[in-house]
């Protein structure tokens, strides 16, 4: 990497981005391990032979995962905890993090506890803890991909203000390829673990289109609901302690839609989807699941009928096998053992995972572990499917078999409920908009979502 670059790496899930990128501040084979061949070396030091606590100030590392780096209870201490491993004074970490905390927004949350934070808010934490160091190069994984558009937005723009107003190297792995490819000045594109291409934005252009990292917009579903109403909400209010997230909230899904609820972080979207399986239980309203309400019902009960996958897909995958991790979901879900070899050959095939079935699932890449953490739940064949960020950290290709993977389930009886950032995946995918603001929902025309896809420059 040349002084001062900001370089884009691409490539499919699984091609080994985020490896190489844990190589450059030593994580890799520190922190990871492994078997390691040849040499990093960052401004002349050996990433093998310097402390990785010392590769921290000058290559600072922002994760695909943000829940992977915080450590801290609350959001000051976060944004504190490196400066203080720097043995910064008092006054030089008070005062950056004031800086950085007004730039990203974080004033209101200075105190807040980290696990009550949405997954772009903690997004924005982990930038500003890195940034607040001020590293010489930063490394950054998938890093807006659980931001609204504006919050994407903001973030680039200060990244390549970064690189061009104070020299700072930035390495960036996206996936929306759209939102950063202006930022560029150099893009290596990755396959099976190598390098094959390494130039200019256009340059590597054909090679981005020919691998379906980027293509041209289309709309890949009909219709709209048929029939009954298979989930509803009405009234719904919650708060965590004294903070308001949802306020008298209505909600009708009917039998085979595809709903997408977009909103801005913290707008409250992640807490609502918890709402209907019964994670979170409402301080007011009520909600029903194929006609019956849920107040009396427990979430393992629940989930024979309505499946959710949450942000993280971790927090789904702890069996040795992928197998296994079946086995246990048709185990509690008390599935008859005569039909466990159907579903879990069923499963597998759909999602396109019978190669790994006998892997470690947390040995899978991102996108990867995305689709086990998705077989773990349909395996259960629920009526009612509910993704919370289902495209993160998903390429364009491998978003596009998410979109087949629902379409089919859709076609054979299957309601899909979904809460995104990627605009451009509801523009092409689903049935129906709504957008949570002021703890209410409001109808949003598709046609509203396809003209931002265009302002936002999503549409390669």
């Amino acid at each position: 990497m040349r002084e001062n670059e900001f370089l884009l790496i691409v490539g499919a899930s699984g091609s080994g981005k985020s490896t190489l990128i844990r190589s450059f501040n030593g994580l890799i084979p520190h922190f990871y391990g492994g078997e390691v061949g040849g040499r990093v070396t960052v401004d002349g030091l050996d990433t093998r032979r310097t402390p990785p606590a010392k590769m921290a100030s000058i290559v600072g590392m922002v994760f695909q995962d943000p829940e992977n780096q915080l450590v801290m209870t609350n959001v000051e201490n976060e944004m504190a905890f490196g400066l203080e491993n720097l043995a910064l004074p008092r006054e030089e970490i008070q005062g950056r993090i004031t800086e950085y905390s007004e730039y990203f927004g974080l004033d209101p949350f200075l105190e807040r506890f980290i696990p009550q934070l949405s997954g772009g808010e903690k997004q924005k934490v982990a930038l500003a803890s890195v940034l607040a160091m001020r590293p010489r190069y930063i490394v950054l994984d998938e890093p807006t991909s659980q931001l609204d558009d504006e919050s994407a937005s903001m973030y680039l723009d200060f990244l390549h203000r970064l690189n061009s107003d104070q020299g700072i190297g930035i390495i960036l792995v996206e996936h929306r390829l759209e939102r950063c490819l202006s930022y560029a000045d150099r893009v290596l594109f990755m396959e099976s673990g190598r390098v094959i291409a390494d130039g200019t934005p256009d340059e590597v252009m054909p090679l981005m289109r020919k691998n379906r990292l980027v293509a041209d917009f289309h709309r890949g579903v009909q219709g709209n609901g048929l029939g009954d109403v298979v989930l509803s909400a009405r009234g719904l209010t919650f708060a965590y302690e004294r903070d308001a997230v949802l306020r008298g909230l209505n909600l009708n899904v009917r039998d085979r839609e595809v709903v997408a609820i977009i909103g801005h972080n913290g707008s409250g979207k992640s807490t609502l989807l918890k709402q209907l399986n019964g994670l979170l239980r409402p301080a007011e309203g009520t909600v029903a699941v194929l006609g019956r309400n849920i107040s009396e019902a427990t979430t393992a009960s629940l989930a024979r009928d309505i499946g959710y996958l949450g942000q993280n897909p971790n927090n789904y995958l702890f069996e040795d096998t992928l197998e296994m991790e079946l086995q246990f979901t048709l185990r509690n879900l008390k599935v008859p053992e005569a039909e466990w070899a159907e579903r879990i050959d069923w499963t597998l095939r759909m999602l396109d995972l019978e190669r790994y079935r006998r892997s470690f699932p947390r040995d899978l890449s991102c996108g990867e572990r995305e689709r086990a953490a998705l077989a773990s739940i349909l395996v259960g064949r629920p009526r009612i499917l509910v993704l919370d960020e289902p495209t993160r950290g998903l390429d364009h290709w491998n978003k596009a078999r998410l979109a087949s993977i629902l379409a089919t389930l859709r076609e054979q009886g299957m309601t899909t409920v979904m809460v995104t950032h990627d605009y451009r995946f509801v523009a092409e995918h689903a049935t129906r908009v709504l957008s949570l603001d002021g703890g209410a929902l409001t109808e949003v025309p598709l046609t509203k979502v396809m003209e931002l896809v265009k302002v936002c420059g999503t549409e390669a």
